[in-house]
């Protein structure tokens, strides 16, 4: 571990105290449906910002913005902070956080119902503690519709890290994580303890860094095309690469054997077995009509 991430107990303690009191002032009461888990320790917070390397320029997204706690961290950093919650509650705790910080778009919305390449000013770096349930559909999102955005620190699920990172022929490798390595190089920093939010989860968390690719590795396939692709292959895990992509894209199974063939793949081979880059290529060829 690098010396700078070291646990500083004073730090975990004087966090946790604030994040404790600020949820009495407002009687906040976390809420299990939303994957409220609130961040209470200031050495992991560190390390965000520190893997993060946010620039004065920097424009940050956070999702899931909590007590702000790490929405005010960011601001100081940033030229400025997109900071989105769903829980409308939360507002009068976000304001005494921020202090009235002139560079902080609160957005009380559901991060999964937005525009986000209409995001004014456009970001381009993102740190969040990420709900469970937001966290893969927001990356394959973001992904796809923030192109400036460079770098992702955020907070997840264990079980969603191993997906984003998972290499081909295991079980848990598949739409995520094939989405994901098409457009970012994945770095899993560190697992999380449990003890460092309030309150303390039922599952383990870990800290993941998604550095986006040169243009020059980009799959070269349109995004929609390239998603019914992937999509479609792993729909059916059960199936052949080639019956699901019949089944999935409503082509022929002759056409989806042509598609296969094209990349000298077996016809019965599954969808597991495919590196990102085959899936980039069979959504080219299928776009040329292959």
């Amino acid at each position: 571990m690098d010396p700078a991430e070291r646990e500083d107990p004073v730090a975990v303690s004087r966090l946790r105290q604030i994040s404790l009191a600020r949820l009495a002032q407002f009687d906040i009461i976390p809420k299990r449906d939303l994957g409220q888990n609130f961040l209470i320790d200031d050495n992991v917070l560190g390390v965000i910002l520190g893997r993060l390397e946010c620039r004065s320029d920097d424009v940050a997204l956070e999702v899931g913005a909590g007590l702000g706690v790490l929405t005010a961290a960011l601001a100081e950093a940033a030229q400025h902070v997109h900071a989105f919650e769903i829980d409308r509650s939360l507002e009068p705790a976000l304001a005494v956080t921020l202090g009235g910080a002139d560079n902080v778009s609160l957005h009380f919305k559901d991060i999964l119902r937005v525009s986000l390449e209409e995001l004014e000013p456009a970001p381009t770096v993102c740190a969040s503690n990420l709900p469970y349930s937001v966290a893969g559909p927001f990356i394959i999102e973001a992904l796809q519709r923030l192109p400036g955005m460079r770098r992702y620190c955020v907070m997840v699920q264990r079980e969603v890290a191993e997906r984003m990172a998972a290499a081909p022929g295991g079980k848990i490798y598949g739409v995520l994580s094939v989405w994901v390595q098409l457009y970012a190089e994945v770095r899993k920093v560190r697992p999380l303890s449990r003890s460092i939010f309030f309150p303390r989860p039922n599952v383990d968390s870990s800290l993941v860094v998604l550095d986006r690719l040169p243009a020059e590795r980009l799959p070269k396939a349109e995004p929609a095309c390239l998603r019914a692709v992937i999509q479609a292959a792993f729909g059916q895990r059960r199936k052949t690469l080639v019956n699901s992509l019949a089944a999935g894209l409503r082509i022929t199974r002759e056409d989806a054997l042509g598609l296969a063939r094209s990349l000298d793949l077996p016809a019965d081979v599954r969808a597991e077995r495919l590196t990102p880059g085959q899936f980039a290529q069979l959504a080219e060829r299928l776009a040329a009509g292959a």
